[in-house]
């Protein structure tokens, strides 16, 4: 089973992350839609989370959001995962590198995490060089979308960028988004950062708290 939930913010006690952390056999997989907040804050509370997730027995991937320590997850090795490049975290725990597409149990996800925070952040602290997507980042996504014929399973982001006037636009990530709507053959979309737990239509639902299954 392949599970989703988005945006923890590094709380342990989140609701979906316990559910499936109780409840999961180890052939399951969770899908973490961004913002886990690791290594994210320098306090007792941050650092705790950071291992307790890190120790995870059961098999976990992410894609970053915004609010991520950047630095710290690239600091990891990189290996080959299911098809396409990962952050070895933990033995149980993988970061999706954006631009990836991984072959899970016979479905093709293509992933892509990232987008622009707030200034309030900033002027918090709390923010990361890296959150917003780069222009090589964009070609590669697209290159390897080309490389599988426009044609995935799923679309998996951290945000789902439409608002090409929005005041905290990523741009290359709205370019990126409106490629794949117009070109890019895809069963669903999902994705995270609004806290909500939202069905746009057939093929666009956003994952927040709840543990979601995959929709075959």
């Amino acid at each position: 089973m392949i599970y989703f939930i988005s945006d923890i913010h590094a709380d342990i006690r989140f609701k979906g992350l316990q559910e499936y952390l109780k409840t999961a056999t180890d052939d399951d997989l969770l899908i973490v839609l961004g913002d886990v907040g690791l290594q994210f804050e320098n306090t007792e509370e941050n650092r705790a989370f950071t291992k307790a997730f890190l120790s995870s027995k059961k098999k976990i991937a992410f894609l970053d959001g915004n609010h991520e320590n950047f630095a710290y997850l690239n600091g990891f090795p990189t290996e080959e995962w299911n098809g396409g490049k990962v952050h070895r975290l933990s033995e149980n725990v993988v970061h999706l590198i954006r631009g990836n597409i991984y072959s899970i149990d016979g479905k093709n996800f293509f992933v892509f995490g990232g987008c622009k925070s707030s200034e309030k952040w900033a002027k918090m602290g709390l923010w990361f060089d890296g959150e917003t997507a780069s222009e090589q980042e964009r070609k590669f996504a697209e290159n390897n979308l080309l490389s599988h014929k426009l044609c995935v399973d799923y679309i998996l982001t951290h945000k789902l960028e439409t608002d090409g006037a929005h005041p905290h636009l990523d741009e290359n990530l709205y370019l990126l988004h409106t490629f794949i709507r117009g070109f890019v053959s895809y069963r669903k979309w999902y994705f995270g950062h609004l806290h909500s737990k939202l069905v746009l239509d057939e093929k666009h639902a956003c994952i927040y708290d709840d543990l979601v299954l995959l929709d075959e």
